[in-house]
């Protein structure tokens, strides 16, 4: 399959679970890419041969995480592209990824998985392609600066949002829909408030 196009991550951060990241190098063989790793204690050291050479994703441990921090990655072939394209969606990574077309250049920024932003570079113009909708409204901005207290609130803020992701866990493992939407809104809520407070 050739895109016709060029991909270049940048600034590409990514937590994987260690299933999620047998996942991503089961997702990489079964497309018919030759790889490699070795494991440590510290470090998850994976060789990607592709069709432009072989690329070298080191990944360090961290609590159990494997974290893939890449400042700048060419990929020209269209199978490694597409594996890592939605392993990043799939481990709500960021990135920002160049695509190269004959005549223009796409930057996608991605954040926490989703795409915020999508800009057209052609020769000197520039075009705003997608924007995110952001849903925090001035006044809760304008609430957020004047609360005095938000340098307690924040470590408070953490154990919740920790708190919930455990809940939302537990809940996916036994396939409780409820538990899982009701998780869901609260960690929506909770990660507009610590928005809004470290702004």
């Amino acid at each position: 399959m050739n895109l016709g196009m060029e991909l270049e991550y940048f600034h590409l951060a990514v937590w994987f679970d260690r299933k999620t990241l047998h996942a991503m190098v089961q997702a990489l063989v079964e497309a018919g890419v030759s790889v490699t790793w070795k494991e440590s204690p510290e470090q998850f050291h994976l060789l990607v041969n592709t069709t432009d050479g072989r690329s070298d994703w080191k990944m360090q441990r961290l609590n159990g995480s494997y974290k893939l921090h890449i400042a700048g990655i060419p990929v020209n072939d269209s199978r490694v592209a597409l594996v890592l394209y939605h392993f990043v969606e799939r481990a709500k990574g960021h990135a920002m990824i160049k695509v190269t077309f004959e005549e223009c250049v796409l930057l996608k920024q991605i954040q926490y998985g989703e795409v915020i932003r999508i800009v057209e570079l052609k020769g000197a113009e520039k075009k705003v392609i997608y924007e995110k909708f952001c849903n925090v409204t001035m006044d809760q901005v304008i609430a957020a600066m004047k609360r005095r207290d938000s340098e307690e609130r924040i470590p408070v803020l953490r154990l919740e949002l920790n708190y919930e992701l455990a809940t939302l866990y537990d809940a996916m493992q036994a396939k409780d829909q409820s538990q899982m939407k009701h998780s869901t809104e609260r960690l929506k809520q909770l990660r507009r408030e610590m928005l809004l407070l470290e702004a």
